[in-house]
């Protein structure tokens, strides 16, 4: 493997090193580190963040140990990997979109804050964009994917939404306005710039050594994970047709299935 074109964090490896059933042996965790550059002591410190905040278990000291995600982190990292299949489903022309914008509003009281809080992060997640105080617009129907994300009960209880083919904002009446308003063209090409970085500067190990495709494999899902944090994967009728980051998305699953072939058991590619 080439010299790393992006540092790739100690939760990212942690992450990633995950099996199905979230399982992860510790001396596996560390040599995937170490082949990115990342000392046992910074990745110890994440898993201690990671169990500290509920987000896993460590069994066992040192190398000899292992790590158990918790079953709010593994719902999490399920309703994530549907959200990536989504993109790659909605590239290959899977989800057109039928021309109706979907407003999702609550209000939710101070007593119930942190249930509010989930509800923006979870509409933020999924790309939704505000356009007022408590009201999100997005041209995707949110709501199975949120009955995932969220807390049970959550949506729910505190969830509006409705669905119209006319949307109109101050000052924007065109489709091209309001996608340009709600979510800005180049946030989401300057978010694309690391996994470009990566395609450009990482080479496809020539051996099936399981750390190195690992490591491999984790550098391009970094990069994957910083645009989608960003991007809100619009239906490709909103966007250009030779949108740069649908381009790169193709070049990402191009990358990632020769890594699959060196190694499909790895639990980077569960």
């Amino acid at each position: 493997m080439s010299a790393l074109p992006s540092a790739v964090s100690a939760r990212t490896i942690i992450e990633g090193s995950f099996d199905k059933t979230g399982l992860a042996e510790l001396a596996g965790v560390y040599d995937v580190g170490l082949a990115l550059g990342v000392p046992e002591q910074t990745v110890r410190l994440a898993i201690r963040r990671m169990a500290a905040a509920g987000e896993l278990v460590q069994e066992g000291r040192g190398r000899a140990g292992r790590i158990i995600r918790s079953s709010d982190a593994l719902r999490r990292s399920r309703s994530e990997s549907r959200l990536i299949d989504f993109a790659f489903a909605q590239d290959a022309g899977a989800h057109p979109w039928d021309g109706n914008w979907r407003l999702y509003a609550f209000s939710v009281p101070e007593s119930a804050r942190p249930e509010r809080d989930a509800l923006r992060a979870g509409l933020t997640a999924f790309g939704a964009a505000p356009v007022a105080s408590g009201l999100y617009a997005t041209p995707h129907d949110l709501r199975e994917g949120l009955l995932d994300y969220l807390p049970p009960g959550v949506v729910d209880r505190w969830l509006i939404s409705a669905a119209t083919p006319d949307l109109v904002l101050p000052g924007r009446h065109s489709t091209t306005a309001i996608v340009e308003l709600l979510w800005p063209a180049g946030e989401t090409l300057a978010a694309y710039e690391p996994l470009a970085n990566v395609l450009a500067g990482t080479e496809i190990p020539r051996t099936s050594d399981p750390v190195a495709a690992t490591a491999a494999a984790l550098l391009l899902a970094e990069g994957l994970d910083r645009a989608l944090s960003v991007d809100p994967l619009l239906p490709g009728e909103l966007r250009p047709s030779d949108w740069p980051p649908a381009t790169l998305r193709a070049r990402f699953l191009h990358s990632w299935e020769q890594l699959r072939a060196l190694g499909s058991t790895l639990p980077v590619f569960a």
